[in-house]
């Protein structure tokens, strides 16, 4: 019943299109300071690192979806073969695909249970297309639309995915989790390679004025996704952006002023020509993506003993967030989702 094989899972959601969403902005509380208690910055840099590039999603999608040879990715996508190359050598350096050569033909990239631990990150990045990107705009065009029927197979019933904590069973909100203890900073070392990386990308052919191009531009760039992430833990100005992501200010100006463009956050005044940056509705909805990259990171690439802990509020326990069936309420596997 595995649905991530050749012609199975088509994680369009790559290629998707934001609708103008409300300029209307959540505004909360939470213990210690305004803003929500988002997942590990540090945790969510990590996976960023690893995956979050254009050219990497694409590669992982591609595999997912069955293809497995070099001359397969080479001819899909148009790509370099500097570039293709690099990649697939960095994501078999960080064990997420495997290169086999047994078969005596040519090698096949194979994903490894680390990249196949990335389903229920593609999951959220779909469900978050269906609310917030192509799904919505029946004018935009695309090969291959993101399909709108989602079964889980153990109870045969098409479903929407709902995020739950494992011990009270309750949906998690962004709202109501927060990060224990206090998120580390990026290190210079990670921000130097997010931004040399960030800037590769961006000068590989994506183009965020394109609106297939807007959760490219989110999950496939690695500044964006670290504005994003650290938004969510409640990060609102200019100064606090830079001392927490160690960015400069030429870049972070050019990646606010891009989520902005994206409608991932809107600036308002906030003391004289100063402005805050909040998170929209789509914006808010991205939480699940950075939840899960928060729990991809701290199973696979965290090296010490205590990887930083998220709590959901309204049962006390830390945070296991699985994804559970919208209609039968059994969590979901890999193995047991359908697209159609």
């Amino acid at each position: 019943m595995l649905e991530i094989g050749p012609g199975k899972l088509s994680l369009t959601y790559l290629k998707c299109h934001a609708r103008p969403i409300s300029t209307q902005l959540y505004s909360w509380r939470s213990p210690g300071r305004e803003g929500v208690s988002s997942p590990s910055s540090s945790a969510a840099q990590r996976t960023i690192a690893v995956v979050g590039d254009a050219w990497t999603l694409r590669i992982l999608r591609s595999v997912f979806r069955g293809q497995r040879r070099y001359g397969d990715f080479l001819q899909g996508f148009g790509v370099s073969r500097a570039v293709l190359t690099d990649r697939l050598t960095k994501l078999v350096s960080h064990g997420v695909l495997s290169r086999d050569v047994s078969g005596g033909g040519h090698p096949e990239y194979r994903l490894t249970d680390c990249g196949l631990d990335l389903w229920s990150l593609f999951l959220a990045m779909w469900l978050w297309e269906i609310d917030w990107g192509t799904a919505q705009d029946p004018d935009t065009w695309a090969p291959d639309l993101p399909r709108l029927r989602l079964t889980h197979t153990g109870c045969g019933q098409a479903m929407r995915p709902a995020l739950r904590c494992q011990h009270c069973l309750g949906l998690v909100s962004p709202f109501e989790t927060q990060a224990d203890p206090t998120p580390v900073l990026a290190s210079p070392t990670i921000a130097a390679s997010m931004f040399r990386r960030a800037r590769q990308a961006s000068s590989t052919g994506t183009d965020p004025t394109q609106p297939s191009q807007r959760l490219v531009r989110l999950v496939g760039d690695r500044w964006n996704s670290a504005v994003v992430a650290a938004a969510f833990r409640g990060t609102r100005l200019f100064s606090q952006f830079q001392e927490a992501l160690r960015i400069g200010p030429a870049q972070l100006s050019d990646r606010l002023g891009e989520l902005q463009q994206l409608g991932i956050l809107q600036a308002r005044a906030y003391v004289g020509t100063r402005q805050e940056y909040r998170l929209t509705k789509s914006g808010i909805a991205l939480f699940p993506l950075t939840l899960e990259m928060v729990r991809w990171g701290n199973r696979w690439l965290w090296s010490e003993a205590n990887p930083l802990t998220i709590r959901h509020l309204p049962c006390a326990h830390a945070l296991d967030a699985r994804w559970h069936c919208g209609a039968c309420e059994q969590v979901l596997l890999r193995d047991t989702v359908r697209f159609s």
